[in-house]
């Protein structure tokens, strides 16, 4: 028996059309960008409403695979609603690529498009996976997010891929941290999630886990 189209809801909004608050990755743009700025992914544009509302100047060019019709977009944005992959990139100075590369089938492709595009620099941002906090049953986003081709990236698989891609890595950060207390119950490891990560500090072994990794690229 066929179920009924629809009966369940599969497309959601969860808000993220307009940020409520600035994630700290997004000011590393402000800090870093050269000039002239390529923000593959764009969605909203909120990267150009935030640069802008912090008196930046430079030409804004945004890359997204579809746009949203019930949404304003910024009247001055150089919008372009293609496949990054199909499409020719304007020469910029700075590539922005955040949270991008773990949807895509092969990063290092895309990866190596931008390198080359970017007159200075390129700036990532991609999950980090943590799979030793996985074994204390501790779940992170994006491995709940159906959209996602890859479950995160280590640290290692970031510098090989930008290596391939033709690109070198001088800036590197870790942030957006989980902090679990690994015990041992019943003869399973599990992890107690800390909100508060002082709890604990003196009885108790905790670890902190980084769940984002961001990072500057030049070429080669």
């Amino acid at each position: 028996m066929k179920s009924k189209d629809n009966l369940v809801k599969t497309d959601f909004d969860f808000g993220w059309k307009k940020w409520k608050a600035v994630p700290p990755y997004i000011r590393f743009v402000l800090e870093y960008q050269k000039g002239d700025i390529l923000d593959v992914g764009c969605a909203t544009c909120q990267l150009y409403i935030f640069l802008r509302s912090q008196g930046w100047k430079g030409k804004y060019y945004g890359i997204d695979s579809q746009k949203y019709e019930d949404y304003e977009y910024p009247e001055e944005v150089n919008l372009i609603i293609k496949d990054a992959l199909e499409v020719e990139f304007p020469r910029v100075d700075t590539v922005v690529l955040y949270n991008i590369l773990e949807h895509v089938d092969d990063p290092i492709i895309l990866l190596r498009k931008v390198i080359s595009t970017a007159r200075e620099n390129v700036l990532i941002n991609v999950p980090k996976r943590n799979e030793e906090m996985w074994r204390y049953g501790v779940v992170e986003y994006h491995q709940l997010d159906k959209t996602h081709k890859h479950c995160g990236f280590s640290k290692d698989e970031v510098y090989k891929m930008v290596d391939l891609a033709g690109g070198r890595i001088t800036r590197w950060k870790e942030w957006d941290g989980i902090t679990i207390m690994p015990i041992k119950l019943l003869g399973k490891h599990i992890g107690i999630l800390l909100l508060n990560s002082k709890i604990g500090a003196r009885v108790f072994l905790k670890r902190t886990f980084y769940t984002e990794i961001w990072c500057e690229v030049i070429r080669k």
